[in-house]
């Protein structure tokens, strides 16, 4: 059986605030409209970006609200955007993006992830990698990346 159909029902958007995120969730919000299917937003506190090593070391494990502020103003800039018959699910998590974003569509049963490119250049992605890249090499779901 060649073709078959698919069925989504859950849709996971990572969300960084960048421009080609906000375009993934445009293809998002199409994809859910037309399918009836609900979307989270997910939003990553990638801790390297925004606590020193000697902050980390003393915060021992709490991580005050003040660094999760950027990604609810975000992400609820967004959800307000979203029109309202698509159902939405608002997601916080803290760690390394990669990993996070992942272990998230995986625990949580996602259908697909749809997430934008940055698009790092060819040489400067093989050095660093990419959070798509990633993602589209260990997610137990279809990844759909958005340029």
């Amino acid at each position: 059986m060649l073709l078959q159909e698919i069925v989504l029902h859950k849709v996971l958007v990572p969300i960084d605030g960048s421009k080609a995120s906000y375009k993934a969730l445009s293809h998002a919000v199409y994809i859910a409209k037309h399918n009836k299917i609900e979307l989270t937003l997910l939003y990553v506190v990638d801790l390297n970006k925004e606590v020193s090593d000697f902050e980390r070391v003393s915060l021992s494990g709490y991580v005050p609200e003040n660094i999760k502020s950027k990604g609810i103003e975000i992400l609820n800039k967004l959800a307000k955007e979203i029109p309202q018959e698509i159902k939405i699910n608002t997601s916080i998590e803290i760690g390394f993006p990669t990993e996070v974003i992942v272990e998230k569509a995986k625990n949580e049963n996602y259908d697909i992830i749809v997430m934008g490119s940055r698009g790092l250049g060819k040489i400067k992605s093989i050095f660093m990698g990419s959070v798509s890249q990633y993602v589209l090499k260990y997610a137990h779901c279809p990844v759909l990346i958005v340029r």
